[in-house]
């Protein structure tokens, strides 16, 4: 099964998976080379590192054929947080994210109360702890 689209072409030179299997040349039955050409090796690295040639092999063969290149991308994206982080890998990222994405919801929801009452639709608010713990001293 070949994965990659490369329509007969064949790379001058090995790409980085030939490369790390000390091929000297990258062949048109190689089926991770247009997902990783010479120039994205550390890309490649890092999915083998935690992912394997043989499950690489096999989530790119479970995924369409259009959508192969995303899903190299985000292996990628995937690999890089998990050796960053070994035990959380990309869920402290998210974790991350959804704490900033609290913390500026409770912004805006002071924001539109103060809006609210210089409208003359509400009555006047003072901020609470609740609404300022999280805010950043600028």
């Amino acid at each position: 099964m070949n994965f990659g689209n490369n329509n007969g072409h064949v790379p001058a030179g090995p790409c980085a998976v030939c490369k790390h299997l000390a091929k000297d040349f990258c062949d048109a039955t190689c089926n991770l080379g247009p997902y990783f050409p010479l120039h994205r090796t550390e890309d490649f690295q890092c999915v083998h590192k935690v992912f394997g040639i043989p499950n690489l092999t096999n989530i790119l063969s479970s995924v369409k054929e259009n959508e192969r290149a995303t899903t190299v991308e985000t292996l990628i994206l995937e690999a890089r947080m998990r050796l960053r982080d070994r035990v959380h890998g990309s869920l402290q990222v998210e974790k991350k994210l959804q704490a900033e994405v609290k913390t500026v919801e409770k912004e805006l929801e002071a924001v539109n109360r103060q809006l609210r009452f210089f409208r003359g639709e509400g009555e006047p608010s003072c901020p609470t702890n609740s609404d300022l713990k999280g805010k950043k001293k600028m």
